[in-house]
């Protein structure tokens, strides 16, 4: 009888290591579990940047162009007016971030477009050949 439970000892050497192995890590994360307040861990909360501009938008001509479309928000909301008696101008303001911005402005016929960022023209354009088209954008950084 002796010699088997020898046996089986020298055998199993390594099952209570086994068994430590799992129980410690087990037991470690019960014990943190419980002592945690159940709160998440606080975060530094950020804004990205944003800024408001103030954008005008004018189309030069005579006579009327059958199609003007511009950006409204920015990013990629568009309006579109039809037949608009010339010279046309329109000021909006946008607002801008986190990401960079679009201001643009198209128009039909022969006409000329120029975008004014808050107060400093950023692109003018001119077609002069018959019911051509013009467009005039410009990037805003927040």
């Amino acid at each position: 009888m002796r010699d088997t439970a020898t046996r089986i000892a020298r055998r199993t050497w390594w099952l209570p290591w086994l068994i430590g192995a799992a129980v410690v890590p087990v037991g470690a994360a019960t014990a943190l579990q419980a002592l945690s307040t159940g709160q998440p861990l606080s975060r530094t909360s950020f804004e990205l940047p944003r800024s408001a501009h103030r954008v005008v938008y004018e189309v030069t001509g005579s006579g009327s162009a059958p199609e003007i479309r511009y950006v409204t928000d920015g990013v990629n909301r568009t309006e579109t007016l039809r037949d608009v008696p010339l010279p046309w101008r329109l000021e909006l303001d946008l607002e801008v971030g986190p990401a960079l911005g679009v201001a643009q402005v198209t128009a039909a016929s022969p006409v000329g477009c120029t975008v004014s960022v808050d107060g400093v023209v950023v692109h003018t354009a001119e077609a002069a050949d018959g019911w051509t088209s013009v467009s005039c954008s410009s990037v805003i950084r927040p």
